[in-house]
C-alpha cells in the first residue's frame, strides 16, 4: 500500500488537521498502487509562490503543485522510497472553497485527489484533458464518500 504523509506547514485549526486521514485515503486512491511514499504537505501562500517560482517560473500563488520524484537506482529492503510530493495552499484552498461555495474540507479533497492524479501521470494542460480529470477527480472522490 502507498504511504501518504500529511504535514501541517502552516497555521492550520483542529478541524483541518483533523481531516488527515481522508486527506491520505484520498491520495491513496488516486494514485498509482505500491510505486512508494507520498507526502502531502499543506503549506501558506509564501511557500506555495516560492515552488511556483522556482521549479515551474511561474509567479503568484497557486492552489496545488505535485511534483514526482525519480526512481531510486537502489532501494534498502524494507524501505519505502518517496515517489511524490503534493502541496497544497491552505489560504488560496480557503478562497477557493468560499468561491465555489462548499467546506474547506471538501476542497482539500479535491486538491488532494488532482495533486495525486498528477503524480499518477494525468495533466491539465488543455481543456480537454482539463476535463478528463475533473471527471476523474469526482468519480475518485465519489468512492471516497
Amino acid at each position: 500500500m502507498t504511504t501518504v504523509t500529511v504535514f501541517f506547514n502552516t497555521r492550520s485549526s483542529p478541524s483541518v488537521k483533523e481531516l488527515g486521514p481522508m486527506l491520505r485515503k484520498a491520495v491513496r486512491n488516486a494514485t498509482i498502487k505500491n510505486k512508494g511514499g507520498i507526502n502531502l504537505v499543506l503549506v501558506a501562500d509564501t511557500e506555495i509562490k516560492r515552488l511556483n517560482r522556482a521549479f515551474l517560473s511561474r509567479t503568484g500563488a497557486t492552489d496545488v503543485i505535485a511534483f514526482n520524484h525519480p526512481k531510486p537506482i537502489l532501494i534498502p529492503p524494507g524501505e519505502n522510497p518517496t515517489f511524490g510530493d503534493i502541496f497544497i495552499c491552505l489560504p488560496v484552498a480557503r478562497r477557493q472553497a468560499k468561491k465555489m461555495g462548499h467546506s474547506l474540507g471538501t476542497e482539500l479533497l479535491i486538491l488532494a485527489t488532482h495533486g495525486a492524479l498528477h503524480l499518477s501521470g494525468m495533466d491539465d494542460a488543455t481543456p480537454t484533458l482539463r476535463r478528463k480529470m475533473n471527471i476523474e477527480t469526482v468519480r475518485l472522490l465519489k468512492k471516497l464518500l
